[in-house]
């Protein structure tokens, strides 16, 4: 019997058309040159545009000289900076030579940094002024760099971009270097570290394109885009390719204040805004949401973690012209297999939507190990195209399956349709007595409150009843909120079994 017809498999379409090089970089320079004068990317806090065409001369004029400079296939050049114009081309001009590219946010951290580094060993650096000033004595401790090259301004005596891309090459003509795309890493980028230090993923050419598919985000209403986040994770690096390769407008802001977001959305007048759960929140309890004029604003996209029902309910009545919410399933590992713009009959309250074209899942019993059926709760498993080539260092079986899906670690189930329903992290699931309680729920719930900012609930041990699940609150700014105020309310929102339970005697 073949794998598609036996019990317990949820399969994505399985006709996704991929180009034959499978070369990325060639992938995304072909939809560029198509784009000519159109505006790519625009920074909202100064005002600066970049164009399609610009952006392919940049990155053609920088992948020359960076192979004369003996940048290759084989090297590793990280980069290292703050959100700007100039970084996406930049990171697309490193693949275009065949080197891997490993990109490193500026608000890293000294530590974390240098366990990055000690797992890409990058050969070659390009940085900014301000990313060299924080991290000079990192980066000079790094023995694998040989040497470095500037955006702007930075490490004494380092090229400059600006020397690299003086001279205008014929973008027609020019033929990115050969790879093997099934097997050739473009990327290096890293896990959220969430059960324990950050991992290295080695993404390939293939899987890039994969995942910068643009699928069903050829909507024609949607010109314009906000994108919310940093430009290092799998989310952002590729849904800024699937919008660039249909020719949309990205618009950014570095200041990530509610209100630099709300001017930026009512001044470029944004057709999707990429967002993340905490910036739903915010908006949602925006005294002055309503100030704005955010009538352009047709859909939300969420990912990052699970977005409940009723924040979907309260968003839609603080914005009425908002057409719908749709929520992404993701990580980094193997890019966004589940999503709502692949729900057949359209969103529904809770889910994240069906398999994404080229996926296969299936949903593993926690204590026997056996597949499940519709409206079973168990570990996510997933395997297809997009997914990585590997962890550096880490044994695969580690993370493998027998049948060589990968273990997400976390806990969901599909319904009788295929759609795809999170609970929470495996590792994070809170026993109390024969209870199974999702920190995650608590915690949505919690940031649902109008009084609080974040909300994050852990497992307290317990002597006989296991744990005691435990909130940490952060009050919203000029607003005060008791623990029996948060007791009350959570009492009268959680599902019946959880109400039963004594354990929100603590709310710290």
């Amino acid at each position: 019997m073949s794998l598609q017809n036996c019990y317990g498999y949820i399969y994505g379409d399985q006709n996704r058309q991929v180009p034959v090089h499978l070369n990325f970089g060639k992938y995304m320079l072909e939809r560029l040159r198509q784009m000519g004068d159109k505006v790519a990317l625009v920074n909202a806090m100064t005002g600066e545009e970049l164009t399609y065409r610009n952006f392919a001369q940049y990155s053609v004029n920088l992948a020359t000289s960076l192979s004369k400079l003996g940048i290759g296939k084989g090297d590793v050049v990280a980069i290292g900076s703050e959100e700007c114009n100039v970084l996406v081309p930049t990171i697309l001009s490193i693949i275009l030579t065949g080197a891997t590219c490993t990109p490193y946010e500026l608000p890293s951290g000294k530590a974390v940094l240098r366990h990055k580094l000690s797992l890409a060993k990058p050969t070659h650096f390009i940085c900014s002024k301000l990313f060299w000033d924080q991290y000079e004595t990192v980066l000079a401790s790094c023995d694998s760099i040989q040497f470095y090259i500037t955006l702007n301004d930075g490490p004494p005596n380092a090229i400059t971009t600006q020397s690299l891309i003086s001279k205008d090459v014929d973008i027609e003509s020019y033929e990115p270097a050969k790879v093997l795309g099934q097997v050739d890493v473009a990327y290096i980028l890293y896990s959220s570290g969430t059960t324990g230090l950050q991992k290295g993923i080695r993404i390939t050419h293939l899987n890039c394109i994969v995942n910068s598919l643009p699928d069903k985000f050829f909507n024609e209403s949607i010109q314009t885009v906000f994108m919310f986040g940093k430009w290092y994770h799998n989310y952002d690096n590729f849904f800024f390719y699937k919008y660039l390769s249909i020719g949309k407008k990205v618009v950014y802001v570095a200041d990530k204040k509610i209100y630099k977001v709300l001017e930026c959305i009512e001044k470029y007048q944004v057709d999707i805004a990429m967002l993340i759960p905490f910036l739903i929140n915010l908006m949602i309890k925006e005294e002055s949401l309503e100030k704005y004029n955010l009538d352009s604003l047709k859909f939300i996209y969420s990912r990052g973690s699970l977005l409940h029902t009723k924040t979907i309910e309260k968003i839609k009545q603080r914005l009425p012209k908002l057409q719908n919410v749709l929520q992404g399933y993701g990580m980094t590992e193997c890019g966004e297999p589940a999503s709502d713009i692949w729900a057949t009959e359209g969103p529904r309250p809770g889910s994240t939507g069906m398999a994404a074209a080229g996926v296969i899942f299936k949903i593993i019993d926690l204590e026997t190990n056996m597949k499940l059926g519709p409206n079973q709760t168990g570990e996510i498993r997933v395997t297809g195209p997009m997914f990585m080539k590997e962890y550096i260092e880490v044994d695969p079986s580690s993370y493998l399956d027998e049948e060589g899906f990968f273990k997400t670690g976390d806990v969901g189930y599909y319904d009788e349709a295929n759609y795809l329903y999170i609970v929470d992290r495996l590792h994070e699931v809170i026993v109390h007595r024969d209870h199974k309680i999702a920190p995650l729920e608590l915690e949505i719930l919690l940031e649902m409150h109008e009084k609080v900012l974040e909300a994050a609930v852990v497992g307290k041990p317990v002597p006989d009843l296991g744990e005691l699940p435990t909130a940490f609150v952060v009050k919203k700014s000029g607003f005060d909120v008791t623990e029996q105020e948060l007791i009350n309310y959570v009492a009268a929102e959680v599902d019946a079994s959880i109400h039963a339970l004594t354990w929100w005697s603590e709310v710290c």
